[in-house]
């Protein structure tokens, strides 16, 4: 994430949280918060990035969990805000594996926040997948399949918005362990193609440099092995 702070009046408020979430000065932000109109809420960038985006995206799990408690419930329908990409603060939990917790208070709070999409169409299993976060994947697909237990669409989760799917971007995350639980939970994923017209395994074969350290070469025989078994 490239971050410009947002110029404006709060100027040297931006520039101080900025500095203090960088150097995990985590009672400093929760500090500022409190002084904050908008607390966590307060827009820290010009991408419009919260305080709850920067401090999830920074991995600061405790600071994220305590600022999520610290609200009232008449707030809680503003963590649906969305940043220029279109990003949830559950969407940025996505790019670690250590904002697990947070991720689940999030949820307690705005349940929403699983079926929401960013520009790309991605809802946050799918950035997950596409950030090749295996932890806080596991834990979203769980989530998921509670959700679509209730009537959700399961396939929004699978697909962006150009057709690729979650196994088609963790392939390309060359994330080959996140690859096999995909291929494990949502089998019939292998067979669907994206707007190329290509499955993972064709995309992954078009991508010679998966192949360098063995891992790759390894998940295509598996799913090799799969497919003549089940003949």
């Amino acid at each position: 994430m490239n971050v410009i702070v947002a110029k404006d009046e709060d100027e040297g408020t931006n520039a101080e949280l900025y500095n203090a979430l960088s150097r995990g000065e985590d009672m400093k932000v929760f500090e500022i918060c409190r002084g904050l109109t908008n607390g966590p809420f307060h827009t820290l960038t010009i991408h419009n990035d919260t305080i709850f985006h920067m401090a999830s995206f920074n991995k600061r799990n405790n600071l994220v969990v305590a600022l999520l408690r610290s609200l009232h419930e008449s707030q809680f329908e503003k963590l649906t805000w969305i940043n220029s990409s279109g990003n949830t603060i559950l969407h940025e939990t996505t790019t670690n594996n250590g904002t697990v917790e947070a991720a689940r208070e999030m949820l307690c709070r705005a349940p929403s926040l699983l079926m929401m999409t960013n520009k790309l169409g991605e809802t946050p299993l799918f950035h997950a997948a596409r950030h090749g976060k295996t932890k806080i994947f596991k834990f979203l697909s769980d989530e998921v399949e509670k959700a679509v237990q209730k009537g959700a669409d399961l396939e929004m989760f699978l697909l962006r918005n150009d057709k690729s799917t979650i196994l088609h971007v963790a392939i390309l995350s060359q994330n080959f362990d996140l690859a096999v639980f995909i291929t494990r939970r949502y089998p019939r994923l292998v067979a669907v193609k994206d707007g190329d017209g290509l499955t993972g395994l064709q995309l992954l074969a078009c991508n010679p440099s998966a192949f360098d350290n063995g891992v790759g070469h390894s998940f295509l025989k598996r799913q090799i092995y799969k497919c003549k078994d089940a003949f």
